[in-house]
């Protein structure tokens, strides 16, 4: 029996051709799908009026978090060639360097939602009190419009294992 573990490892193996792909044919990364637009990385920042004062700030911050992103993604990229070449090398897959690349990578993340935490905290304090409340408002009528939409087009009760046509 296949474990999780190998395919993941599988789906990382192959994952470097697939991104090339998906970037020739999408654009660049994080395009704005309709997810992003409920659930981005800033989402307290829909709907909010800044100041020139505060949108230089933002800027700031987001220059600051791009520079250190693109050495993680490098760096990330680095990890996966070697999982690549070590799942397509000749002979038995040495499980250890494996799991010790997998462990690398998850540092990588960990560090990379540190980063967004600090990112966010910095937004944060950057708004007024009443930008936050008119950016709270604006992110409940979202998720209340989500929660709509989802509920629209689930299937009938009864119908979920059927085919649709």
């Amino acid at each position: 029996m296949i474990s999780k573990k190998f395919i993941c490892a599988l789906a990382l193996a192959a994952a470097p051709s697939l991104v090339a792909v998906g970037f020739a044919q999408a654009g660049p990364p994080n395009g704005g799908g309709h997810h992003e637009f409920f659930h981005g990385p800033m989402p307290m920042l829909i709907g909010v009026d800044l100041t020139k004062q505060q949108k230089k700030q933002l800027h700031e911050i987001f220059k600051d978090h791009r520079g250190e992103m693109r050495a993680q993604w490098q760096q990330e990229r680095e990890i996966d060639r070697q999982i690549s070449a070590l799942l397509l090398s000749d002979g038995a897959v040495d499980k250890a360097k494996l799991a010790a690349l997998f462990k690398q990578k998850d540092a990588l993340h960990e560090h990379d939602d540190q980063g967004m935490i600090d990112d966010a905290v910095k937004v944060h304090d950057i708004l007024t009190p009443e930008q936050r409340t008119k950016a709270r408002a604006t992110q409940e009528k979202l998720e209340s419009l989500h929660e709509q939409i989802e509920e629209l087009v689930k299937p009938p009760h009864g119908d979920e294992g059927e085919p649709t046509p």
